[in-house]
């Protein structure tokens, strides 16, 4: 599945300092309204700095030109003239030799039912796949159907349930993307 053209995912990696801070606060935000606090990963720059086979991949409108987004409300100017679009969605995962832990897949809420968790999921498993992995899990709470069933589109299938994995009553599901099967 093709990225739209007017989106864009990139990877704080290719970043400077100044600008990952700028996406690793817009995270924040969206982490903060997304999940309970128990859940919710601390971004902060050590993700930039000191994990290198840890990648935090965010999805952004590609850039307007600051006349279109003064127009639109968009985006905010960055130096140089450039703007930078607001982040939409992300993603964390780490790798491990073949396989890759998905830690977190989100979406904006107001860009939600749009297909752009689709989107981030396919290009995940292509720069996976690029990379040569074999794997690609993840654990979800089995009460959240609408990620379910984006994981389930995606080709992951249901490994393991364990009771209590997030707090009392909620049930954790481990998924798991066998690339090597080709789905």
């Amino acid at each position: 599945m093709d990225i739209p053209n007017d989106m864009a995912i990139s990877d704080i990696h290719s970043l400077n300092r100044k600008e990952v801070l700028d996406i690793l606060a817009q995270i924040t935000r969206i982490e903060k309204k997304t999940f309970p606090a128990n859940e919710a990963l601390p971004f902060g720059e050590e993700l930039w700095k000191r994990k290198p086979n840890t990648r935090v991949l965010y999805m952004t409108r590609r850039a307007a030109s600051p006349a279109v987004a003064a127009a639109t409300g968009g985006a905010r100017s960055q130096p140089h003239g450039n703007v930078r679009s607001p982040v939409i969605a992300y993603a964390v995962y780490v790798r491990q030799k073949g396989t890759a832990f998905l830690h977190k897949v989100c979406v904006a809420e107001p860009y939600r039912r749009q297909g752009l968790g689709q989107k981030l999921m396919d290009y995940i498993r292509q720069r996976l796949e690029r990379e040569g992995c074999q794997y690609v899990q993840l654990w979800v709470d089995k009460a959240r159907i609408p990620a379910r069933a984006l994981y389930a589109r995606c080709g992951y299938d249901d490994r393991e349930e364990v009771l209590d994995y997030y707090a009392p009553g909620r049930t954790g599901v481990r998924m798991v993307l066998d690339l090597c099967s080709g789905g």
